[in-house]
């Protein structure tokens, strides 16, 4: 992940859950990653680790499903939605202030994933990243990785180094902000943003993950970044776990 206070446009910055129970996600990813929670509005929570913001927690609408979305950072989300939509994608959701921390819009792309875009106010994203308990890699999954390297290189300019077993790297000014590639077989075969958060022990993790009530999709095994597993939380959002070297941080997992 690039560094905070790092984030150039297109770079994935950000994350927040939807969920029809916060209280309960609370619990659950405070239980799992050690995550303190400060309320920032009546229906979303930051999370803390370390005292440094590493995501949100809203209140889904009705018959939204759990999911957590993916937001890639943009200095104009006005002039970013206009690219989306001429680029084939469209806004689920015109872009909207979030008081106090900046301005963000959530769009979906020709493949269908939702994502969303975000300009820094007090909060330019993510402030702790690649540590036990954050953010750790952003990944797009679809049918069509051609297509949607070609919608996000017509949006944000990225380019991409030559795909190895169709994943390609995408990079922000020379910079890996991201991959994109095909939809895992038999699982999650729609296109979508997956977000993997960072673990000192994947199978210890995924141990306290089922025994919080999550599930574990695939996995634990190794992959070329580290140790994953595809997981759900107890609501049904899916995430991955990975393994990420010990930097003298306290074990979350």
């Amino acid at each position: 992940m690039p560094k905070p206070g790092s984030y150039h446009a297109g770079v994935p910055c950000w994350v927040v859950l939807t969920t029809p129970d916060p209280a309960r996600a609370q619990a659950f990813y405070g239980a799992l990653f050690d995550w303190e929670f400060v309320p920032t509005a009546p229906t979303e929570t930051v999370a803390t680790r370390y005292g440094a913001q590493v995501a949100a927690v809203e209140r889904a609408l009705p018959a939204e499903p759990p999911a957590w979305t993916t937001f890639l950072a943009c200095p104009d989300p006005l002039r970013t939605a206009t690219a989306v939509r001429a680029a084939g994608g469209r806004l689920a959701r015109e872009p909207y202030e979030v008081p106090e921390q900046g301005r963000a819009a959530l769009a979906v792309d020709p493949l269908g994933a939702r994502f969303g875009l975000w300009r820094a106010g007090t909060i330019d994203g993510a402030g702790l990243v690649d540590e036990p308990g954050a953010l750790a890699w952003n990944e797009h999954l679809s049918p069509a990785p051609d297509a949607a390297r070609a919608f996000y290189r017509r949006v944000f300019g990225y380019t991409y180094d030559r795909p190895r077993e169709g994943h390609a790297l995408a990079r922000v000014d020379g910079l890996p902000a991201c991959s994109i590639g095909p939809s895992r077989p038999g699982r999650g075969a729609g296109a979508r943003w997956l977000v993997h958060f960072a673990t000192e022990d994947t199978d210890r993790a995924a141990d306290r993950l089922r025994a919080l009530g999550g599930t574990v999709l695939s996995g634990p095994a190794p992959a070329p970044y580290g140790r994953t597993a595809l997981v759900r939380d107890d609501a049904g959002a899916e995430f991955v776990l990975v393994a990420v070297p010990s930097r003298g941080s306290a074990a979350v997992a």
